[in-house]
């Protein structure tokens, strides 16, 4: 059910937080550092023997003068392992997550890797043919894949939006322009896993949204409260971004099951009807609209991981005052989200 940003500004639901000026010359200091020493492992070569285009161009020329040779001697299987370190090195300051972040088709050893033994008037069946059909993709899978399996790891913050949209748009354009190769990737694999386990993380360990009382709420205890679950609303809008790149039932298990049944709905029970109406319009914001899609068509049968929700909405609406503007226009929201629910 996802349809837009929020009019109305929460707090803890605001764009990401960006680094102090420290903070940024500390990163800037350590990049350079970093570059500065990359540019010596090299050093000691020859430049066509430590770049990208010196080596394949090698390569491409015994392709070109002896094809038979080239093929029994199976360099298409050796040739990912020769450019890798290449690669790996040209890609080392590479970061996805990071805004302005140069895309890897971008690079000048992608212009060379994916024009590899092209010929003038190559056709579509000469390529199928080619033995080094797979030398990009098999390049993505031993060095980009395990690259970003480290980010995830130890950059990616399930709660920075800018952060996950960027990665779930990585990883959807890598499974649309190479779908032969990604669906039985070990490397792939990996990456999910490490996805899954930072998302269980960030909601072990980075949500906390405090129980008070509703006498509490009204006070300063309250503005902790409404940011802590404005984060926890983010956090859930994230997670499901990742529809379509991770499984949905570990998917709902985590997002559903875990961060909305556990902290959402506590939180929901301490507040006051209105606010609570509102709020449950702010978690079924972030729903992807096709869950409820074949339910629209005739099948009544509730999400099993949204019952506790639906639940939680039908106590709400039951200690609504409609007789006031405001508690009419919460009830009005809660029918909204019962009849999308199929669950009145």
């Amino acid at each position: 059910m996802k349809s837009g940003s929020t009019a109305k500004h929460v707090d803890g639901m605001s764009s990401d937080d960006e680094m102090t000026e420290l903070e940024a010359t500390a990163f800037r200091n350590q990049r350079d550092t970093i570059e500065s020493d990359a540019r010596l492992v090299f050093s000691d070569v020859v430049d066509e023997f430590c770049s990208v285009r010196g080596v394949a161009s090698r390569f491409e020329s015994w392709r070109n003068t002896d094809a038979v040779a080239y093929q029994e001697a199976y360099v298409s299987l050796c040739l990912p392992k020769v450019l890798g370190p290449l690669v790996r090195l040209k890609m080392l300051l590479w970061n996805p997550l990071q805004d302005g972040c140069l895309e890897f088709e971008r690079a000048k050893w992608y212009d060379t890797l994916i024009l590899y033994g092209l010929k003038e008037g190559e056709t579509e069946d000469g390529l199928k043919q080619d033995p080094d059909l797979q030398l990009v993709p098999i390049i993505i899978e031993k060095v980009l894949l395990p690259k970003l399996t480290q980010l995830v790891e130890a950059v990616w913050d399930p709660l920075s939006t800018s952060q996950t949209l960027r990665l779930v748009g990585l990883l959807n354009r890598l499974m649309q322009e190479y779908p032969t190769m990604l669906p039985s990737s070990r490397a792939l694999e990996q990456l999910v896993t490490a996805i899954i386990a930072k998302m269980k993380s960030a909601v072990e360990n980075d949500m906390f949204i405090p129980i008070y009382s509703k006498q509490v709420l009204g006070g300063s205890g309250g503005i902790f409260f409404q940011r802590q679950f404005g984060m926890a609303v983010k956090l859930l809008r994230n997670l499901l971004a990742w529809q379509g790149v991770v499984a949905d039932r570990v998917l709902r298990d985590v997002a559903l099951g875990s961060l909305l049944n556990r902290y959402l709905l506590a939180a929901l029970r301490t507040c006051e009807p209105v606010d609570a109406a509102e709020k449950c319009s702010m978690i079924v914001s972030t729903f992807p609209c096709w869950w409820f899609q074949s339910q629209q068509q005739g099948d009544c049968v509730c999400l099993p991981q949204l019952q506790m929700f639906t639940a939680q909405l039908k106590t709400i609406a039951q200690c609504l005052d409609v007789s006031t503007p405001a508690g009419r226009e919460a009830m009005e929201q809660l029918a909204k989200i019962l009849q999308t629910l199929q669950a009145q």
